[in-house]
């Protein structure tokens, strides 16, 4: 069953919980990444929907990346734009997005109407996204952290590029190029944040630069190769999914300018 099909028999079954939602009209506040009273209006947050779980950066300059997994893991979607000081839960704005397993192949294509809006209230986060699938929303009131019983957020407490830096490996989901996921065997991420990694039928070179004082990177990659079908220029980010014991799962978000091609690799430190 696709992912469409999946969500909307279940989206009919909540149909007023997923619909009738909405935050405050308050556009967002200026960016702050904690503390005080005042719940941040920039950091890493995970939601959860019901019917899929999503995991967001909002970065200080109003551009946001998005992950969206169904089941355990599975890798769904990946939102992404640049939000307006207007931008709120109850005012969507137009975003791209890559539907990793919406279409009979799953080999990922990239949604027509995706809007999505976020409400930074006193204490808490309320998301609302909308497609082809429907209107859901969800609401947070914690920041992601390091792992489990950790007090360090991934966002706010950043991690030391040299505790990254090492060899990982994990899976690549893209759109726009007709390929299923594939295996990632070969990434590596050097102390000065040069990556090189190859899928695909690519190779990947890059620089990873801390965005300001955060625990994201602003990353450029080149993909080559000879059967590789990706834009060879791809722009995107970094976010630590989790650090435990030494170890780090990341995402690597990267995005061609034209909108058409997306590559999302979920690796972990080997």
């Amino acid at each position: 069953m696709s992912l469409s099909k999946f969500m909307l028999s279940l989206f009919i079954c909540s149909a007023l919980a997923a619909c009738g939602g909405g935050g405050d009209s308050t556009p967002p506040k200026q960016p702050d990444i904690g503390g005080g009273g005042q719940f941040a209006t920039a950091g890493i947050f995970d939601v959860n929907y019901g019917q899929f779980r999503g995991t967001y950066a909002f970065l200080d300059n109003g551009e946001f990346y998005g992950l969206h997994f169904v089941g355990d893991s599975e890798l769904a979607g990946h939102p992404r734009g640049v939000l307006t000081s207007a931008n709120s839960a109850t005012n969507r704005e137009a975003i791209a997005w890559a539907n990793f397993i919406d279409d009979a192949q799953q080999v990922g294509k990239q949604e027509a109407a995706g809007r999505f809006g976020r409400t930074f209230g006193a204490a808490d986060l309320q998301v609302s996204i909308a497609g082809s699938m429907g209107t859901f929303t969800a609401r947070t009131s914690t920041r992601k952290t390091w792992g489990d019983g950790s007090t360090k957020t991934v966002y706010a407490d950043p991690i030391a590029l040299a505790s990254l830096a090492g060899a990982y490996n994990g899976q690549v989901r893209t759109a726009g190029i007709g390929m299923p996921k594939d295996a990632v065997g070969a990434f590596a991420i050097d102390a000065g944040g040069t990556i090189t990694a190859s899928a695909l039928a690519c190779t990947f070179t890059g620089k990873m630069v801390q965005h300001g004082t955060t625990g994201v990177f602003d990353l450029q990659l080149a993909a080559a190769g000879p059967a590789c079908k990706l834009n060879p220029a791809l722009k995107g980010v970094v976010m630590p999914m989790s650090f435990v014991s030494g170890a780090a799962q990341l995402a690597v978000m990267v995005n061609s300018a034209d909108k058409l091609h997306s590559a999302v690799f979920i690796i972990s430190k080997s």
